[in-house]
């Protein structure tokens, strides 16, 4: 019995696969997912940077050449999130789409070059990072659904359900961590600068980061000056992120008598592999910080 139900799950998940109407290639596993859930079944999805690894320091594989030319719509973040951009496109077969979902978005966090001179890790003048705000979540799916409905009409009702359902339990998080939160105004220091705009959103305060502008951690001059910051402001959670060596920020938070937490930011892995995933798991670190 077991057997002839594994045997129709195997053939409906061909059935489902045929029927996809759309190849899309995504950056990141987090924009992969993103077109999943607003795609369901109507189209064939994959990350080129794979689970577990930091889109920042990734290197393209020999099978990225495979994976992109099969490809009718490449998805990006842009705001210098992936500097292997151009590369990506010139991959892409003739008449392949290409959306770059955060530039054009409202109230981008920008002005930031200035931090170079701290010795602070940056992508370029502009945060990338606009998904850990779940508004700016449910705005990258909406444009994904534009883009797929261009591509297959035909699909148009489908996108749009997915997409009002995925709307509602990306607002049920993001409500469940404003209230857990309430108005604590919590103090971290990042592992690299990619929270601003999830503490925009939920009133925490980035006292600083530990990597440098070409993403390495700081030097010795480099730490003096951000403990000093630190201890001039005082810090509540010192922030890892699990694609990333924890060892540093574990001696940091040990530095300052503050609690290490670890949340997610531009990689998923096995553990936490899609973006409700990691709003989740953000959400009860952080409320579980908070309660302390």
């Amino acid at each position: 019995m077991r057997g002839f139900a594994l045997g129709l799950l195997a053939l409906w998940s061909l059935a489902s696969w045929g029927l996809a109407q759309v190849t899309v290639a995504a950056t990141t596993p987090v924009l992969a997912d993103l077109v999943r859930q607003v795609g369901g079944g109507r189209v064939r999805v994959e990350s080129v940077v794979p689970l577990g690894a930091d889109p920042h320091a990734f290197d393209l594989r020999p099978s990225t050449v495979a994976q992109l030319s099969r490809a009718r719509l490449l998805v990006a973040n842009g705001l210098g999130l992936e500097p292997y951009l151009p590369r990506l496109v010139s991959l892409l077969p003739p008449g392949a789409r290409v959306v770059e979902l955060a530039p054009g978005m409202p109230d981008p966090l920008c002005g930031l070059l200035g931090l170079r001179e701290k010795g602070v890790h940056l992508h370029g003048d502009c945060d990338p990072h606009m998904w850990l705000d779940p508004h700016y979540g449910i705005l990258y799916a909406e444009a994904i659904a534009r883009e797929l409905s261009q591509l297959d009409p035909g699909g148009r009702r489908v996108f749009e359900a997915n997409l009002e359902a995925f709307r509602k339990r990306v607002l049920e998080e993001d409500e469940r961590l404003a209230v857990c939160l309430g108005n604590r105004r919590l103090r971290v220091v990042s592992q690299h600068l990619s929270l601003l705009y999830l503490a925009r959103r939920y009133g925490l305060e980035v006292v600083g980061t530990l990597r440098d502008h070409h993403g390495a951690d700081l030097g010795v001059r480099g730490k003096v000056a951000l403990l000093r910051e630190a201890e001039l402001k005082g810090v509540d959670l010192v922030v890892a992120e699990p694609q990333l060596d924890p060892a540093p920020m574990r001696r940091l938070a040990e530095d300052l008598g503050a609690r290490l937490v670890v949340l997610y930011t531009d990689a998923l892995d096995r553990r936490v592999s899609s973006y409700l995933d990691l709003l989740r798991w953000n959400r009860e670190a952080l409320c579980q910080a908070a309660s302390r």
